[in-house]
């Protein structure tokens, strides 16, 4: 086994070990601070908060434990791309489960809904950080510098998944739900998603370098991920409390 083969299962193992805690989380979540999946809907209805939960819930353990069963078998691009999809599928689902349920209950009474015009977020900054950093990882996927057939080109592709993912937060066309919006649940969503794209550019740049890379550095690589998964988590964690989400 190389280093990159350990480094592909480690990943698998750890993130697959987080989306499990957190999905477990999720669905037994009781309306804690910083747990849960929170939009506007769920803000403004208990109901919708309860179903998005499991709905999210599930989807999230179920996530965690294919990556874990198929990390010894998939490159890391098709990790990543199958994470991608699986992740994708639960806020989907669990989106449009909120906003039925909300609906749902609108039926039975009626409600508040506020009426002023919501300026949104400056993100500008952190869109070009982002377009840096996958520029400079699709330079290095297309001028061969990073091994053809091991799926890199789909790891570059997530980096602009979130350039276009904090493009969306920065139009707050759900989170506008909440009474008192202030951007700045925009804003942690947006730094978060910078973190995560630099730590991918990190490690293709690591890849490039050390393309015979020991199991010995393959730990540092993974603490460092880890590290910065934490981090964007918990700034995204920190800003919907911030912004009322709880």
């Amino acid at each position: 086994m190389n280093g990159y083969e350990l480094l592909r299962i480690l990943y698998g193992l750890f993130l697959g070990l987080f989306l499990i805690i957190m999905g477990a989380l999720t669905y037994t979540s009781k309306g804690e601070p910083g747990i849960g999946f929170r939009i506007g809907y769920t803000y403004l209805s208990e109901r919708a908060r309860r179903k998005a939960n499991r709905v999210s819930g599930i989807g999230t353990i179920i996530s965690g434990i294919l990556l874990i069963l198929f990390s010894p078998f998939l490159p890391m691009g098709w990790l990543v791309a199958f994470l991608l999809l699986g992740l994708g599928a639960t806020v989907f689902f669990a989106y449009t489960t909120a906003k039925r349920e909300y609906e749902l209950e609108e039926l039975s009474k009626e409600a508040e809904k506020p009426g002023r015009k919501i300026e949104p977020p400056r993100v500008g900054k952190y869109i070009a950080l982002q377009a840096v950093f996958a520029g400079l990882s699709f330079v290095l996927v297309l001028t061969g510098e990073l091994p053809r057939d091991s799926g890199f080109a789909l790891i570059a592709l997530l980096q602009l998944f979130l350039l276009a993912l904090t493009a969306l937060v920065s139009r707050p066309i759900v989170f506008q739900l909440a009474p008192r919006f202030k951007g700045k649940m925009a804003i942690g969503f947006a730094k978060a998603f910078t973190v995560v794209s630099a730590m991918v550019t990190l490690q293709l740049v690591v890849v490039v370098l050390k393309p015979n890379a020991t199991p010995l550095l393959a730990i540092p690589l993974l603490l460092i991920s880890l590290g910065a998964i934490f981090y964007a988590a918990f700034l995204a964690l920190t800003s919907a409390y911030e912004e009322g989400y709880y």
